[in-house]
């Protein structure tokens, strides 16, 4: 019987929460996973491949005498790193800073869906809003992601 009370009042409270605040809390935990997912990335790693990038390119202007394709190979990912570095960096820090933002403003639009705060008619429209900051914030991961994969197979 204790257990049947216990069930009847989790259902109420899950019946009574309204549909925006579900899709707030399933926007918020994607956000969650994308915040997990750029604080793996370590910058350090970058900053050394550019660094190494730095030195070695000097020492290759120095000594060049012949081509070979192997050496062009490289040539050509150094020049990648070239513009993959500080390109990764700067997307790296507005990336994280969005990310940081968005979920703060999800957190905010939980808290004003739970105290019915917005009225009905709105909540489909800020909750697009929300995913499409979301996706947004994603694909310039992902990017991220990618430029770092290249940097860090090529250090």
């Amino acid at each position: 019987m204790k257990y049947l009370k216990l069930i009847v009042v989790f259902l109420v409270l899950v019946s009574c929460s309204n549909k925006g605040e579900k899709q707030a809390n399933a926007l918020l935990s994607k956000s969650f996973f994308l915040e997990k997912s750029i604080n793996e990335i370590n910058t350090i790693h970058v900053e050394n491949a550019f660094s190494k990038y730095q030195d070695n390119i000097e020492l290759v202007k120095k000594c060049v005498s012949t081509i070979e394709n192997e050496f062009a190979r490289r040539m050509n990912n150094y020049k990648g790193l070239k513009r993959a570095c500080p390109s990764f960096l700067t997307n790296y820090g507005l990336t994280k800073r969005n990310l940081e933002i968005e979920i703060n403003q999800l957190k905010t639009l939980k808290l004003d869906l739970a105290n019915n705060l917005v009225p009905g008619d709105s909540i489909p429209y800020y909750l697009e809003m929300e995913k499409k900051n979301i996706q947004k914030i994603s694909d310039d991961l992902l990017d991220i992601l990618n430029l770092y994969d290249f940097v860090i197979s090529n250090k």
